[in-house]
């Protein structure tokens, strides 16, 4: 399972001080916090499906046998397009059937004086492909969304703070 948390360093005693601002200055930091897990999981979305690929090219589906990869028929007539490019290492992972965009979701969106949302995935292998393996190399997607998030996570918390100071 992969997951990124979106919380408050010190997020109960910063819910604890905006209770003494009121109500409407809790909210107004949940809700900056729950905007800002919808629009990373959906950066996380835009990674897997239009970031850049440059892995192999694929014409047939595999399986494993023996711990290889062993090409099991062509990739036509399985809903699948006739070649698929995968992603290199250090790339998002590229999408194929998209279950792992599907996959892709928000957790305990903030309920009050809880100022923590998680952005994750239930499919196994989004783990496997965003931190890698033995044999895989890691396909970030989450990592990377959550470090360029950063800066507007922190624009809105102090858009929210400012508004609470009112």
């Amino acid at each position: 399972m992969t997951r990124v948390t979106l919380e408050l360093q010190g997020g109960d005693q910063l819910a604890a001080a905006l209770r003494a601002y009121g109500a409407a200055a809790e909210k107004h930091v949940g809700d900056a916090v729950n905007a800002t897990a919808l629009e990373l999981r959906g950066d996380v979305i835009k990674r897997i499906q239009r970031g850049p690929k440059t892995g192999a090219v694929y014409d047939s589906i595999f399986r494993m046998i023996g711990g290889r990869p062993v090409p099991i028929g062509p990739r036509q007539g399985n809903n699948l397009s006739p070649t698929h490019q995968a992603s290199a290492p250090g790339e998002a992972p590229a999408t194929d059937t998209g279950r792992l965009v599907q996959g892709v979701t928000t957790y305990g969106t903030q309920p009050a004086g809880k100022l923590a949302v998680t952005v994750g995935s239930n499919i196994v292998y989004a783990a496997m492909l965003e931190f890698g393996t033995s044999r895989i190399a890691p396909r970030p997607a989450w990592v990377p969304a959550t470090e360029a998030m950063r800066p507007k996570f922190r624009q809105r918390l102090e858009t929210a703070l400012a508004r609470a100071a009112k």
